[in-house]
């Protein structure tokens, strides 16, 4: 297993040392150099994160990429189990139901906070959004419209001003990306998701926060219940 493992990780030469400055801490950047390599799919789903395996391929100790790992549990983008080591996480239909029965009120209340305090600035980097959204949906561009609807919702969740918030949005979108390899989409939902972007953005314009969060909650529900129907 361990001579395995090494050639899985042998092919995928990580690179921490441009993250580096004289104000980011090491583990921070070992952190976000795993993180961005499992969200792309380099480090994929159930790949074994080995401590002197990343320190090697790093080139730092193994502090803070011991550190750096349990950080990804926390985050859930990395399981522990106490035989195996640690592992990225694999994320199922169950999971990602799970999710989102977290983020239909996370994210209503996002919605509204976003609608009561959005600046002229933040509204045009929304429809910005929006408009990339729909060049992906006109070029069949499957995952550039996931990354782009990440993008919205956590722009909404940047606009609320709530740093705690931002977090928590941002810590469900990242193991939504993981499970993306496993959730199909097709154009019909696509161009049913932009509709309803779209109408949560013109509340938002409005600063109409009751309607901008009821919109959010019944956009996020009719995402959990397509998924839901595919887990039977």
């Amino acid at each position: 297993m361990p001579q395995q493992r090494d050639r899985m990780m042998k092919g995928q030469r990580l690179k921490v040392g441009k993250l580096l400055s004289s104000t980011t801490r090491i583990v921070d950047s070992v952190y976000e150099t795993l993180r961005k390599e499992i969200l792309s799919g380099k480090l994929s789903a159930g790949q074994q994160l080995s401590v002197p395996e990343l320190a090697r391929q790093l080139s730092v100790s193994r502090s803070p990429v011991r550190e750096a790992v349990l950080q990804l549990v926390a985050d859930g983008l990395a399981l522990e189990n106490p035989r195996k080591g640690v592992a990225v996480k694999t994320i199922e239909i169950d999971d990602l139901l799970e999710i989102h029965e977290v983020r239909e009120p996370v994210e209503g209340l996002s919605a509204r906070l976003c609608a009561e305090r959005i600046d002229p600035e933040g509204i045009g980097a929304l429809r910005e959004i929006l408009d990339r959204q729909r060049v992906c949906v006109e070029q069949s561009d499957g995952r550039g419209y996931f990354e782009t609807n990440l993008a919205f919702h956590e722009a909404l969740a940047r606009f609320t001003r709530n740093n705690r918030l931002q977090e928590v949005v941002r810590s469900l979108g990242d193991q939504m990306r993981i499970g993306l390899r496993q959730v199909a989409s097709d154009v019909h939902q696509q161009r049913r998701g932009i509709l309803e972007h779209a109408q949560i953005l013109k509340a938002i314009e409005r600063h109409d926060s009751e309607r901008a969060e009821s919109l959010m909650r019944t956009h996020i529900a009719k995402t959990r219940d397509r998924l839901a129907k595919q887990a039977t």
